[in-house]
């Protein structure tokens, strides 16, 4: 994997309209990305909506959205190919950004998500 930075990742045009899925202490959460700004020295993802995996469901289903901050100086983002980003966070898990285009979760599986 190829070391990038924040601000190409923020640059890039395919990343809003993408999602963001992370893996934080054993659960899985995945949203839509509505917009990613580099502030300071924090990158801040905000999604649209945003799920969390039920693991005794396997069901998709909504949960509380908030923008998702990232330390820029202490988490840095790889190329995993395929226009996808990851990023590893400190003693919690990691994180995957999907460009728009790719992998998708289906809103209509996602429980309580209304358009």
């Amino acid at each position: 994997m190829k070391e990038i930075t924040w601000e190409e990742i923020v640059k890039r045009d395919d990343i809003v309209g993408g999602e963001l899925e992370t893996q934080e202490d054993g659960e899985i959460f995945r949203g839509k990305i509505s917009r990613i700004i580099l502030k300071s020295d924090f990158v801040i993802i905000e999604s649209e909506w945003v799920a969390k995996l039920d693991r005794n469901t396997a069901e998709w289903k909504l949960c509380q959205n908030q923008p998702f901050p990232i330390n820029a100086d202490l988490i840095k983002p790889s190329d995993m190919g395929d226009g996808r980003i990851c990023f590893t966070i400190p003693l919690l898990g990691f994180g995957v950004i999907f460009p728009k285009g790719t992998s998708t979760l289906d809103p209509a599986k996602v429980k309580g998500l209304e358009d």
